[in-house]
């Protein structure tokens, strides 16, 4: 009886292992068949969201912000809801910069990525 607790114990850890990795890589694999459009480096502002703006619309495609929530003492950005479409795709999504090294992808196939905050 312990021996079979123990093999089953045994051979579900060993499972675990072997998929764990796979996910991890799938992961990557999916992330580095991605296009980034755009990549805006942070700190976040008005101005560089608009230089982006411009950019993807020279490319067609559509990238809009607003619903801004700017920070009471300092006056910085600190929050925005953006706009994508891209070949006839829409995305939106609305993201907090909860620190300078926020790092905003636009991505071809799946909107908006935040990193770093």
């Amino acid at each position: 009886m312990k021996m079979s607790c123990f093999s089953l114990l045994v051979t579900a850890a060993f499972c675990t292992l072997m998929v764990s990795p796979m996910t991890a890589n799938a992961q990557e694999a999916l992330a580095a068949q991605e296009t980034t459009l755009a990549t805006i480096e942070g700190p976040l502002t008005r101005e560089s969201l608009n230089e982006v703006r411009l950019e993807l619309a020279e490319e067609d495609v559509k990238f809009n912000y607003g619903n801004f929530q700017f920070h009471p003492q300092t006056g910085d950005l600190v929050g925005c809801e953006f706009y994508l479409v891209v070949n006839g795709t829409e995305y939106r999504d609305y993201f907090d910069f909860t620190s300078e090294d926020c790092v905003l992808r636009i991505l071809k196939e799946s909107g908006f990525r935040m990193e770093g905050c």
